[in-house]
């Protein structure tokens, strides 16, 4: 086998397992589970074999500094626990699909940071994506019907988590594009486990949880912070990342085949056509940041 392949592979498989995040999510909050406890023991598991991994490859490898460890609190809190706590929430009043979807649009909050603060330069390309994306999220959410019928809060949810996964990508792009993933993300999951920590101690809601929960718990763990991580690097190393980030938007079909197959969620056609303006948004973003780094 080509080691080309072996990175469209890698890429498939990470863009696997982000998918099964939501319909693993979908099935822990509609059982019962506070969206704030699965955030929370997310993180627990997470740190645990992140930093037995961390550990045993390096004896050094968890040390950083005081800056640098406030920067991956504010990564963590924000990006992390914000884009997950406020993602499991909205799967408490959409379908998995639907939540997915705005979750899935992430690039266009970039885009507009980007216009908005001329740190880096916008083409017409990009705004035609944002467009394009902004008219399937509404297509998809039957906007244009005159009806909403999906639910103003899990909307409203959904969209937030999309702004805090675009702040994870650009505080992480601008600010620790020279620091090692694995710390990043380690120290992340402390600071964003601590956080929930003290909204738990706080809210009243309490730590307990159905102990049969706790393996479904552990698989998101591994699913949502350390399995696609890692193929999504191995997938980097064979075939760039041009081509990963494109095969990256088959993330959300496999969300809404594995809704259809394990929650019985459906979309009506149009709502289909949607989902394809807005996967065709995130490619065409995907080429132009591929062809700015080739300028530069």
């Amino acid at each position: 086998m080509r080691n080309h392949t072996y990175g469209y592979i890698y890429a498939i498989l990470a863009a696997f397992f982000f998918a099964l995040i939501a319909i693993i999510g979908k099935g822990l909050v509609s059982g019962g589970t506070h969206p704030l406890q699965v955030t929370f023991y997310q993180y627990v598991f997470t740190i645990l074999i992140l930093g037995i991994w961390l550990s045993a490859r390096k004896s050094s490898a968890l040390r950083c500094n005081a800056k640098q460890l406030r920067s991956f609190a504010l990564l963590g809190v924000i990006g992390g626990a914000g884009t997950n706590l406020l993602f499991y929430s909205a799967l408490q009043y959409l379908d998995a699909g639907i939540s997915s979807m705005l979750l899935f649009v992430h690039p266009v909050y970039i885009t507009i940071f980007f216009a908005v603060t001329r740190i880096r330069t916008m083409k017409p390309l990009n705004y035609f994506s944002v467009l394009l994306a902004v008219s399937g999220a509404a297509i998809v959410l039957d906007i244009f019907s005159g009806a909403l019928r999906l639910s103003p809060i899990g909307i409203s949810l959904g969209i937030l988590s999309g702004v805090s996964y675009a702040f994870y990508n650009i505080f992480a792009d601008l600010k620790l594009k020279s620091e090692d993933p694995n710390i990043i993300n380690f120290y992340a999951c402390i600071s964003a486990m601590i956080f929930t920590l003290v909204l738990l101690l706080f809210s009243g809601i309490g730590f307990t949880v159905d102990y049969k929960d706790l393996p479904s718990i552990f698989v998101l763990a591994g699913f949502s912070g350390i399995l696609p991580v890692y193929f999504i690097f191995k997938a980097l190393q064979y075939i760039g990342s041009e081509k990963v980030s494109v095969i990256a938007s088959v993330e959300l079909p496999m969300t809404l085949i594995m809704a259809f197959t394990f929650l019985g969620e459906r979309m009506r056609p149009i709502q289909l056509f949607g989902v394809l303006l807005i996967i065709i948004s995130t490619i065409l973003l995907h080429y132009h940041e591929k062809e700015k780094n080739i300028e530069q």
